[in-house]
């Protein structure tokens, strides 16, 4: 695997650094500029002999048209007749690449190694938005199939924009729904039981309940700043994902317990039917209050909140809270007019012009900002009275491995 430095060239693209985190089993991402006027892009490079999955990843995210503020952005690439492509295999390299979208505010994985244990109103934040990617790819047929937090990217500094701006990335394992690909990689610690089981041989046919299984960990991780299973090897960790019940002992109340016990089910019939199913539950347990979400200063003027004008003050609560009254909105429906779903439900527009589904008709939305010293905004959602109708620098500390989806013939053991 060969990193390339800083001023190489791919394509029509110069590169100038590796992105943080961004070398993986497949391919290496880069910040690279599109020339050397161009704008700057995540330059996604497979490895020697990965070239096919780039391929089908790039080709997922062009050919479903999975255009949506949470899912990351393939972009075409400029060549030299005039066409454009969106998946190029560079003549000097042979290597296949695709372009991105370049994304500013890091991943979930390395501000979670800052952070260690989130809020409950930025971990339900993050839940919803990738929620909503899911719930896109998977209307669309597509299972992501390896959610975890270096997936996950912020458009934005999270300690600054209330963790608006979630995205979900890297679809190089995705596949359409009842066709999984033999040879794929496994990360093993946001694994669901049906797929640690598919790695221990067993031929299952894996579907959308393991994604939400996933985002369902990645949500207890960021509340415990600890994952439901840990073992000292691949082989005894995948055992207890398999068999064992996560560690309960979280600060959560009750009813949010109950809702991870069963997006966290062992089989995959008895968790949430959607992705957005699953987080609507997580909602309706949470206490409004629990939801709020202060904006971090990003400079000194900001961090001297007292001699800022109420007016400001004033302007940077309404801005907060309607970034995260948005993106809720955003859960019902596409998100924008040009996502494209195989049964787009009825859209209204909302008073800044976007295109927003109508929700199910017990449920309405309700957005409250309190405007406070520290810009406090809070999100809730109500219940009509009608029946239903239906921070300091990461360390280094060990990270999620990933293991072939094949047979493991050690018996499980927690000894190393």
């Amino acid at each position: 695997m060969q990193v390339l430095k800083r001023g190489s060239r791919i394509g029509p693209y110069i590169i100038l650094e590796t992105v943080p985190g961004g070398v993986g089993g497949m391919a290496t991402v880069y910040k690279a500029r599109l020339g050397k006027k161009g704008p700057i892009v995540a330059l996604k490079v497979a490895h020697k002999g990965m070239g096919d999955f780039l391929k089908d990843e790039g080709a997922f995210l062009k050919a479903q048209q999975l255009n949506h503020p949470n899912i990351i952005k393939i972009l075409p690439t400029p060549l030299l007749d005039g066409s454009r492509e969106y998946i190029v295999k560079d003549a000097n390299t042979g290597s296949w690449y695709f372009a991105m979208e370049y994304l500013e505010g890091g991943d979930l994985d390395r501000w979670m190694q800052a952070r260690k244990r989130l809020s409950m109103g930025e971990a339900f934040n993050i839940t919803m938005q990738i929620g909503q990617a899911l719930d896109v790819a998977h209307q669309a047929g597509i299972l992501h199939l390896d959610v975890k937090p270096s997936n996950i990217l912020f458009r934005a500094d999270p300690r600054n924009n209330g963790h608006t701006g979630v995205v979900l990335t890297d679809f190089g394992i995705a596949r359409p729904e009842g066709r999984i690909a033999s040879g794929q990689t496994l990360t093993v610690e946001y694994a669901s039981p049906e797929q640690a089981r598919r790695a221990q041989g067993e031929p299952l046919v894996i579907g959308k309940a393991a994604d939400i299984y996933s985002l369902a960990v990645i949500f207890y991780e960021m509340l415990s700043g600890r994952l439901p299973f840990q073992a000292k090897n691949d082989t005894a960790l995948l055992h207890h994902i398999v068999y064992e019940t996560p560690d309960w002992n979280i600060e959560a109340p009750n009813g949010l317990i109950a809702v991870l016990e069963r997006a966290l089910a062992k089989d995959p019939e008895e968790r949430f039917g959607s992705a957005r199913e699953f987080v609507l539950e997580l909602r309706k347990q949470i206490p409004t209050e629990m939801l709020q979400i202060v904006p971090q200063p990003v400079n000194v003027a900001l961090a001297m909140r007292r001699k800022l004008s109420p007016f400001f003050i004033l302007l940077l609560g309404m801005a907060v809270g309607l970034g995260i009254g948005t993106s809720f909105g955003y859960y019902w429906g596409a998100g924008n007019s040009q996502t494209q779903l195989p049964t787009p439900s009825p859209t209204v527009y909302n008073s800044i012009g976007e295109a927003t589904p109508t929700l199910p008709s017990h449920i309405s939305i309700e957005i409250e900002i309190a405007v406070t010293p520290t810009s406090t905004a809070i999100v809730s959602e109500v219940e009509n009275t009608r029946e239903p109708t239906s921070t300091p620098a990461p360390t280094a500390t060990p990270r999620p491995t990933q293991v072939p989806l094949t047979p493991t013939p050690e018996p499980p053991s927690d000894s190393p």
